[in-house]
């Protein structure tokens, strides 16, 4: 097997994008790869410091070195929307998502079988999301003004997501902080309403909140603020509460007739 092919597909690129990478044609990296040709040491270099591996891994490999390239771990990278995978464990000191190198095809395609489904859930509770809660005396104008504010929320919550893009222009790396700053927020609103807890959210968000994977959810944080917002919760809650029992006694009051 031609170490310089298996490496390349292995690391999601195609010969063309590989060629533009280097500096070389498509039509060189086919001859690399058939063995016809053989890099020189200036490419061969690169190819060493690109993916993080020896010189001899890009020749050709017996069954014995495939065994062992196959056990070795690729580090998921990226270049703008480009995944790429490499050998090499960080960029920038940030820590990568890392698999053994002969389990990469079988990951990403159970990766994207089991994304597509939860795209579809997702979906899903998006569409029950703007549906009207209760199927009796439904009025059109009732399952148009729930559909209106359903799609509201959403759109505020993508505008905030999208809010990124602007943070990012401060520096690219600032995305990833923003994007947990947000979710801080939203873990915070949901155990403030007391509907759940923040062991409850770790569990079923186990990887916010591992550390060695950079900056992700700040628990001490966290905790600050669900207890601030809990109380804000508490007050507006109770108030409505009470205004809404004061309206209805007020009704009940005007509609019971008075004694004669």
């Amino acid at each position: 097997m031609n170490g310089i092919k298996y490496i390349r597909e292995k690391s999601n690129f195609t010969k063309n994008a590989l060629a533009e990478r280097i500096g070389v044609t498509r039509q060189t990296i086919t001859l690399w790869e058939q063995g016809v040709r053989k890099p020189g040491k200036e490419h061969l270099k690169w190819l060493c410091d690109f993916y993080g591996v020896e010189e001899k891994w890009f020749g050709d490999l017996s069954e014995e070195d495939m065994d062992i390239l196959k056990e070795k771990k690729m580090y998921r990278h990226f270049d703008g929307d480009k995944e790429y995978f490499t050998f090499i464990p960080e960029i920038d000191g940030w820590a990568e998502i890392s698999i053994p190198c002969g389990e990469l095809d079988a990951m990403l395609d159970e990766k994207l079988a089991s994304t597509m489904k939860k795209k579809k859930d997702f979906l899903k509770r998006v569409d029950d999301y703007l549906k009207y809660e209760r199927p009796q005396n439904v009025s059109l104008f009732d399952k148009i003004l729930v559909a209106e504010r359903g799609m509201n929320d959403i759109e505020c919550f993508l505008d905030l997501m999208g809010m990124k893009q602007k943070v990012g222009e401060e520096g690219d790396y600032l995305k990833i902080p923003f994007r947990y700053e947000i979710k801080t927020a939203l873990y915070a609103m949901m155990v403030a309403s007391g509907k759940c807890s923040i062991e409850e959210i770790k569990e079923a968000n186990e990887s916010d909140f591992k550390k060695d994977y950079g900056i992700r959810v700040d628990e001490d944080y966290l905790n600050e603020l669900a207890e601030f917002m809990r109380k804000h919760w508490t007050d507006r809650r109770d108030g409505e509460i009470k205004r809404v029992t004061h309206y209805l006694e007020s009704r009940k009051k005007k509609n019971t007739p008075t004694s004669m």
